[in-house]
């Protein structure tokens, strides 16, 4: 869903014989909006849809979610500092929070998995807030880094292997999809030099995944597909990664958060100015280290808002977070539509004259609720909504430092 991209082995035109080593290779299209959206076509050793069994599967803490009976109307502070290691990709993944068109939530490998995945309901979107590792797909292999946003197209099959213990990674899963803004290209489809990342600052696959005993093992393969917020188990005799080449604009990609440009105005500028990623009812954005608002009288920490249609998320990376106080890493905070939210007591005025802000957050703003689930009850600081009160030294208060 950036520009076309070829892998290996292909056919003169589409839709006709390709063969290898005398044998007829099966192509198979991956569309999107039926067949008016972008597309990529892959060819096949195996037909794709020799399954040898499918079950029902579930993975307790992703899917199917259990959520909260009781969300009363509040900001709160969801602290994945205090989630534990666990599992692999698929299996460590936890869901915190979930909306009609946009899920989230976190996942702590500490192993790899040889079991693959295939989400039928929306995209993907990791980042890699720490470790690093490959994206191993139908499309080839992807290295990723540390900071890396992993963007992967519904529909694909792949497995996310870690480089070693430690990672942590947030995850959206977006509905119908996850893409680049349109207002960044131009007429052409092309990245609009005024745009914030251009072409080059995206990852892509170079290299088809080969099948190897030492790295794949023995089949049967096996496949969780996820479709109308149910899982299924999938058998497959064959390697399911196993093609001879593929093009179109449908594959992977990463993107560094560090190479996305940020603007900066006279004044404050509304937190869409960092869009990063789109969907028809969300936006996901980058807070990266950049020179605040300019005006000599500017007030560089974000004013008091009253988001009336959309619901916010912000995941704290690193950095001063001018605007908070009690926020670390790995914070996730939510301000629903309907409540007002704004800076802690004291960090208004602080912020006067300050020149540069070293925060690096992911935020996302959605137009559908999200509701908390039961993986995120326990680790959830209930009295967040109360940091906002500045009281004085009165019996039984508090003032935030």
């Amino acid at each position: 869903m950036l520009h076309r991209l070829a892998l290996g082995q292909l056919p003169p035109k589409p839709h006709t014989t390709c063969y290898e080593n005398n044998k007829l290779l099966m192509e198979q299209m991956i569309t999107r909006e039926g067949f008016h959206g972008p597309y990529s076509v892959l060819y096949y050793r195996v037909p794709p849809m020799e399954e040898s069994s499918v079950e029902p599967f579930a993975l307790p803490g992703y899917c199917p979610v259990k959520l909260l009976d009781e969300q009363p109307l509040r900001r709160r502070h969801v602290k994945t500092q205090d989630m534990k290691p666990a599992g692999d990709y698929l299996s460590g993944r936890r869901t915190l929070m979930v909306s009609q068109s946009l899920d989230l939530g976190i996942a702590k490998p500490i192993s790899n998995t040889g079991r693959y995945f295939c989400n039928g309901d929306g995209d993907e979107l990791y980042f890699a807030k720490e470790g690093s590792g490959t994206l191993e797909s139908v499309f080839g292999y992807l290295p990723f880094r540390k900071h890396d946003y992993v963007l992967i197209p519904k529909g694909t099959f792949y497995r996310l292997k870690v480089d070693a213990p430690g990672a942590t990674l947030l995850w959206f899963e977006g509905r119908p999809e996850i893409k680049i803004p349109n207002a960044y290209r131009n007429a052409w489809g092309q990245l609009a030099d005024d745009a914030p990342f251009s072409h080059r600052d995206f990852g892509v696959p170079r290299e088809l995944v080969r099948h190897d005993a030492g790295e794949h093992g023995k089949g049967p393969w096996e496949v969780v597909m996820k479709r109308s917020g149910r899982l299924t188990l999938h058998r497959f005799e064959h390697f399911p990664l196993d093609i001879a080449g593929w093009d179109g604009a449908v594959y992977p990609v990463t993107f560094n958060i560090h190479d996305y440009q940020p603007k900066t105005g006279l004044v404050h500028l509304p937190p869409t100015t960092h869009t990063t990623f789109a969907g028809s009812r969300f936006v996901i954005c980058s807070f990266v280290p950049r020179v605040v608002d300019y005006h000599p009288n500017a007030i560089p920490c974000p004013y008091a808002h009253a988001s009336v249609d959309m619901d916010e998320i912000l995941y704290y990376v690193e950095g001063n977070f001018t605007s908070r106080r009690g926020i670390d890493s790995e914070s996730i905070s939510l301000h629903p539509a309907g409540v007002t939210h704004g800076p802690h007591p004291g960090t208004y005025e602080k912020s006067i004259g300050t020149q540069r802000t070293s925060e690096l957050a992911v935020m996302a703003d959605c137009y559908d609720p999200w509701i908390l689930t039961a993986e995120a009850e326990p680790i959830e600081e209930k009295d967040y909504h109360l940091t906002w009160v500045d009281k004085k030294a009165t019996p039984g208060g508090w003032r935030p430092e």
